[in-house]
């Protein structure tokens, strides 16, 4: 394995991939055995935190460790002088300091906060306009520049424009949506997807999927899991959706 393929695990389970790309390191991972072993292990560091089961575990290693730490901090303190306790108590160290490494590598899941939800999920694909377009406009330029800046309001602006001008634009319709639950008004961004996630273009799961972070933006963990129930298993989104319900969980 080289550094090249860890960052390109890395970019998949960071939703940095296009759907293409993103298939084709799956597609990989099954052929190639190193690259296929370093994407299992990659997958079960994703999938760790987001079981209730591995957290509850977790909880109680730490809080067996605080315990440990403390039991030890009383020990080294009030017994100096019998050799025997000073050598138990070297032991113990040894062990704690061994635990607290495992601790240094776990305390990023467990304390991962539940609120983070949203931004670990809502990595979005930079928009591309002028791609789908035989006739580039101003106002499809500055609305992918603006995306790409993260500047949502100027987005969602030159966005407007552009579906004055193409409103059956469903590219254009779908980062309205997105622009919209970034500036929080996740229920104006319902309306706008709702027709295409009730559609069947080739977008239908990806206005269902942004629905459903629609909901997570507001914190209604239980309206996104049933948004995430209708994201079909067999699209790009599919795997998303998945690892997002067992993160609600």
């Amino acid at each position: 394995m080289n550094e090249r393929d860890l960052n390109t695990i890395h970019d998949y389970f960071n939703g940095l991939l296009g759907p293409n790309e993103a298939s084709q390191v799956e597609t990989r991972a099954q052929r190639d055995a190193d690259f296929g072993e370093a994407f299992r292990l990659q997958q079960e560091l994703e999938d760790f935190p987001k079981s209730q089961a591995n957290r509850t575990a977790l909880k109680n290693t730490l809080d067996q460790i605080g315990q440990d730490y403390f039991s030890a901090s009383d020990t080294v303190e009030t017994a100096v002088t019998p050799t025997m306790t000073v050598k138990s108590n070297v032991r113990q160290w040894m062990a704690l300091a061994a635990s607290l490494t495992v601790l240094a590598a776990a305390v990023w899941f467990f304390l991962k906060p539940e609120a983070n939800l949203y931004e670990e999920y809502a990595q979005h694909a930079p928009l591309a306009l002028t791609e789908r377009s035989n006739t580039p406009q101003e106002d499809m330029t500055a609305a992918e520049s603006a995306f790409q800046q993260k500047k949502y309001d100027a987005a969602l602006n030159a966005l407007e424009r552009v579906l004055n001008n193409q409103p059956d634009n469903l590219t254009a319709q779908l980062y309205k949506g997105i622009c919209l639950i970034e500036l929080g008004k996740s229920s104006d961004a319902r309306q706008a997807l709702a027709p295409m996630a009730a559609g069947s273009s080739a977008l239908v799961d990806e206005a269902r999927w942004y629905i459903a972070l629609s909901y997570l933006k507001e914190n209604n963990k239980a309206a996104c899991a049933e948004a995430l129930r209708q994201v079909s298993p067999a699209s790009d989104r599919g795997r998303d959706a998945a690892a997002l319900l067992a993160a609600l969980k």
